[in-house]
C-alpha cells in the first residue's frame, strides 16, 4: 500500500507499507477459531426469532442477554424485542444480572409505552453508575436516552432522580 502525506506548503512523504508474515489460509485450525464459529453459529440461532413472533424465543434468548459477546447479546436483545412486550415486561423490570437487565430495559425503553417509563427509570436505579464499568455506564445512559426520546419527558421527580447522579460523573474521564 501507498500514502502521500504533507501538501499546502509542509513537508511531503511518500510511504510504502508491507505485511510481511504469511496470511493464514481458510482451512487453518486457527482461522476461524473454534470459539467463533461457535458464536457464530449460537447469533445465527438467536437471528431465526428476528422479525417474528414465537413462543419459545425469550425463553431461548433470555440467558444470552448476559453474554460476554456484545454481538450475541445484541440478537438476543432483538429476538426479545419480536415478542409482544408483555410477555416479557416484569422479567426485564426485575433482571438482576447487569448485562442482562441492562439489555432488557433498553428493549423495554425502544418499545415500551409511556406508561412503562417510570418504572423503567426505576429499575435502573439498581445499578449505580459508580458500580459500572465504562460500557455499561454508556449502556445505562442509552437506555435512559432512549426512553426519554420514545417515552417522552418523565415526571419532574424522575427528572431530578435522572439528572443528579449522572452529573457527578460529568466531564469524564474518557472519550466516549
Amino acid at each position: 500500500m501507498y500514502f502521500l502525506t504533507g501538501g499546502r506548503g509542509t513537508q511531503s512523504g511518500l510511504y510504502h507499507v508491507t505485511y510481511a508474515e504469511p496470511i493464514p489460509a481458510a482451512g487453518n485450525e486457527k482461522f476461524p477459531s473454534a470459539d467463533a464459529a461457535e458464536a457464530r453459529k449460537l447469533r445465527q440461532q438467536l437471528e431465526r426469532f428476528h422479525g417474528h413472533q414465537d413462543s419459545k424465543a425469550t425463553e431461548f434468548a433470555w440467558p444470552y442477554l448476559n453474554h460476554s459477546d456484545r454481538w450475541i447479546r445484541y440478537a438476543a436483545r432483538i429476538a426479545i424485542e419480536s415478542q409482544p412486550v408483555s410477555d416479557w415486561k416484569d422479567r426485564a423490570l426485575n433482571e438482576t444480572k447487569t448485562e442482562g437487565a441492562l439489555a432488557a430495559l433498553l428493549a423495554l425503553a425502544r418499545l415500551g409505552d409511556k406508561e412503562t417509563q417510570a418504572e423503567l427509570l426505576k429499575a435502573l436505579g439498581k445499578f449505580p453508575l459508580d458500580t459500572l464499568n465504562e460500557e455499561q455506564k454508556l449502556e445505562k445512559l442509552r437506555v435512559i436516552e432512549v426512553s426519554l426520546a420514545r417515552q417522552g419527558r418523565p415526571s419532574d421527580d424522575l427528572v431530578k432522580l435522572a439528572t443528579e447522579k449522572p452529573d457527578r460523573h460529568f466531564p469524564a474521564t474518557t472519550r466516549a
